[in-house]
């Protein structure tokens, strides 16, 4: 059996058959890029641990052939793609920790608790606060608050992401509108009625500050940043995209229908001459709020930011994900982001291994 001195794990949910893994494109990716920077990699599931032997089930894709499976040690360097199904997290979550204590993983990332805890963290620093919306946690009371102050609130599960589970409110003659993510709208005339529209509202939720961004063909957009740490272990913006909502659409997210479009080009047509001060405002932000999530919330390595641009101009931070997607690189053709961002994570695993390998 190999040794487990350089060998990386991505750790993730399987099923059975010839296509075990969700992300299964994404891995494949990440096998080509650990060829080329020399690493060796494997995909498991912490579910798959034979603790006694301190080995796992793991699996490795050889194109031409498809996914392999043979028993490795644990891996010492272990990148976090878990996205179980909702009865199970308590389940996979023990095992990961127990794998961590065992086997004193050196994990490349960690996922965030929640929408609140960005929230919480940023809004500390001086220089970052005027960037986020203002957001409270889900209440009537803090509902009411909100929408005395401004006329669009958005209501936001505080774990969850695509997009779904989001709602708007928005002040109406007589009453409000309800805009749910796969739901119909709906007119309501009172704040309880509203409420009630929703579902309910308790702390599960945020209720933040709608904000009036900018326009592209009738829709709202917003930028996602990739931001990850490179070879040399430092922070740097992998690509970026802009993410245009379906017209009618309350969220700009690709999984409810929005499209993607190159950052300099939308802005260029949205901003003219301020086009190249509101990027470099943007990318500032990116690599600072990474900096400042590392450290309080880290250790991390990939985040997937969304920014927004108001019609003024100004650059808004709306949510900070610790396991971003990359399905906005394919649909901008831009092949060459999403493989520098591939690459990039399989450099810094090389990075963290030899910071282990000299006793760092």
């Amino acid at each position: 059996m190999a040794a487990s001195k350089g060998l990386v794990g991505i750790m993730t949910t399987r099923k059975a058959g010839g296509r075990p893994f969700a992300e299964g494109r994404f891995f494949r990716e990440l096998f080509q890029a650990a060829r080329l920077v020399g690493v060796r990699l494997i995909v498991f599931s912490p579910l798959d641990i034979n603790w006694e032997q301190g080995t796992v089930l793991g699996f490795v894709y050889r194109p031409g052939v498809g996914w392999q499976a043979r028993y490795y040690p644990v891996p010492r360097i272990v990148y976090d793609r878990l996205f179980p199904s909702r009865g199970r997290w308590g389940l996979y979550f023990s095992q990961a920790a127990r794998m961590r204590r065992a086997f004193r993983v050196t994990m490349m990332g960690r996922g965030l608790h929640g929408k609140w805890q960005m929230y919480r963290i940023v809004r500390r620093y001086e220089d970052l606060r005027p960037y986020l919306p203002e957001t409270r946690l889900g209440s009537g009371r803090n509902l009411a608050i909100m929408l005395s102050r401004y006329d669009t609130v958005f209501v936001k599960p505080v774990f969850g992401s695509g997009g779904m589970g989001i709602a708007s409110i928005r002040r109406a003659s007589g009453g409000f509108t309800v805009d749910r993510v796969g739901h119909p709208r709906l007119r309501v005339n009172s704040l309880a009625g509203a409420v009630a529209a929703l579902g309910g509202l308790n702390r599960r939720y945020l209720i933040q500050q709608g904000l009036k961004l900018n326009y592209l063909r009738g829709s709202t957009f917003d930028i996602r940043a990739i931001v990850q740490k490179n070879g040399e272990g430092q922070w740097q913006i992998s690509g970026k995209a802009v993410r245009v909502g379906r017209r009618g659409n309350i969220t700009s997210n690709l999984h409810t229908g929005g499209r993607a479009y190159s950052v300099t080009s939308v802005l260029q047509h949205s901003f003219g001459e301020k086009a190249e001060q509101i990027e470099q405002e943007l990318d500032q932000l990116a690599i600072r709020v990474a900096q400042v999530m590392n450290k309080h919330a880290g250790p991390l390595c990939d985040l997937g930011l969304d920014m927004g641009v108001d019609v003024s101009g100004k650059v808004w931070l709306i949510e900070v994900n610790s396991k971003p997607g990359r399905k906005v690189f394919l649909q901008i053709g831009d092949r060459e982001g999403r493989q520098k961002v591939v690459r990039t994570l399989m450099e810094y695993a090389k990075y963290l291994g030899e910071q282990r390998r000299q006793g760092r």
